[in-house]
């Protein structure tokens, strides 16, 4: 394991670090290092936006700490992070985004959370604007980073315009069309959704051909990843990207992933067999994220769980499964948020979010999870 690190966001709505003053980026940076962890992912980007654009179709909200200082702190924290020898991501979600500002609503049925909506690929201008975003993040941070990272979150809904793609893709792939894999027949033993997952699969490799093409022409030469989104629940793990697909096509990059319900106690070897295993085998190299200093449960209304005990098990799967990076999500509980909240901490076990993450990374000390010295970051 070459890094272990947060993973965090300067997003309004989040609840972590969005309204971080630099010495309070410092009081973080300063608490990783003295554990020894060596990575931070930042996201400027998420459902709602964390930097301050020219963009008239991204949200800005006045209250958070990169508007307030024309992405100062985004800056600081990512130069404090190198400073002290960690290696740094930016991470861009790059098809979720504010209704209101963006102009116009989704055509695909996939649903949002307060104002946003995630966009499919081939809605007219949303790859244009996807294109724009990555242009604009790499001219301001792609100097202070190390790596990227392409989220496309929920951008595989169907919707009208995409079934004569889909048809097309199915005529020349050997694949049934739409309307034969739309008649399904309900049986719980069977998984009828493959031909679409690949199709949209295929559109993702499209989306990322695009975006790293904006990323070395302007001049990042560091790592390019995406995310491989997964559902999980009682008696069900299921991988929504193709991964043989995405190797295929993109034969250097590594891969992050994640279990999308943040319960190691469900599914728990399934999870990572998804997550570390099957990437590992297709010869990618596997960048694991999990719970850090979070709340969220889904359904969103569900009961508080003992976040030692989440880390714990999290720990023991990263020193047995071996992902060649382990990234925490949320470092610090500051304000209501739809990731963490200040006021449910208590009942996860915890008084506030630094005392919280401390703890955390005296476990991982304490069990010996910290990252190898061979390296400082992916080769």
């Amino acid at each position: 394991m070459k890094e272990i690190g947060f993973w965090d966001y300067t997003c309004p709505g989040h609840g972590s670090v969005e309204r971080y003053t630099t010495s309070e980026w410092d009081v973080l940076l300063d608490d990783m290092a003295a554990a020894g962890w060596n990575s931070l992912v930042l996201c400027p980007k998420w459902m709602t936006t964390g930097y301050r654009s020219r963009y008239p179709w991204l949200d800005q909200d006045p209250t958070i700490a990169s508007i307030q200082t024309d992405n100062a702190t985004i800056h600081h924290a990512l130069r404090g992070a190198r400073k002290r020898g960690m290696r740094t991501w930016i991470l861009v979600v790059a098809s979720i985004f504010d209704i209101k500002s963006f102009g116009f609503a989704p055509q695909s049925a996939a649903g949002g959370w307060e104002g946003t909506a995630p966009y499919d690929l081939e809605q007219a201008g949303v790859a244009e604007r996807i294109e724009l975003l990555f242009e604009e993040i790499t001219q301001l941070f792609g100097a202070e980073a190390d790596g990227f990272i392409i989220e496309l979150e929920h951008c595989d809904a169907e919707a009208p315009h995409r079934v004569p793609l889909y048809d097309a893709w199915a005529k020349a792939n050997g694949r049934p069309d739409f309307a034969t894999i739309k008649n399904i027949t309900l049986q719980p033993r069977s998984y009828p959704f493959w031909h679409w997952r690949d199709f949209t699969t295929s559109r993702r490799i499209e989306m990322y051909r695009r975006v790293e093409k904006v990323l070395r022409s302007n001049r990042f030469n560091g790592t390019i990843t995406t995310i491989a989104e997964m559902d999980n629940g009682p008696t069900f793990v299921c991988g929504n990207v193709n991964l043989a697909m995405l190797k295929e096509a993109f034969p250097t990059w590594p891969l992050v992933t994640y279990d999308s319900i943040y319960d190691r106690r469900v599914n728990r070897l399934a999870t990572m067999d998804f997550c570390v295993e099957q990437p590992r085998e297709l010869g990618m190299e596997a960048l694991w994220i999990t719970r850090g200093v979070m709340t969220f449960t889904w359904p969103p209304d569900g009961p508080s769980m003992d976040l030692q005990e989440q880390w714990r098990l999290s720990l023991e799967d990263a020193a047995r499964h071996q992902p060649a990076a382990v990234w925490f999500m949320g470092s610090d509980a500051r304000h209501e948020g739809l990731v963490v909240s200040p006021t449910k901490l208590p009942k996860w076990g915890f008084a506030d979010g630094r005392t919280a993450r401390k703890k955390l990374m005296q476990m991982s000390k304490e069990m010996g999870i910290i990252p190898s010295p061979s390296g400082r970051g992916l080769g």
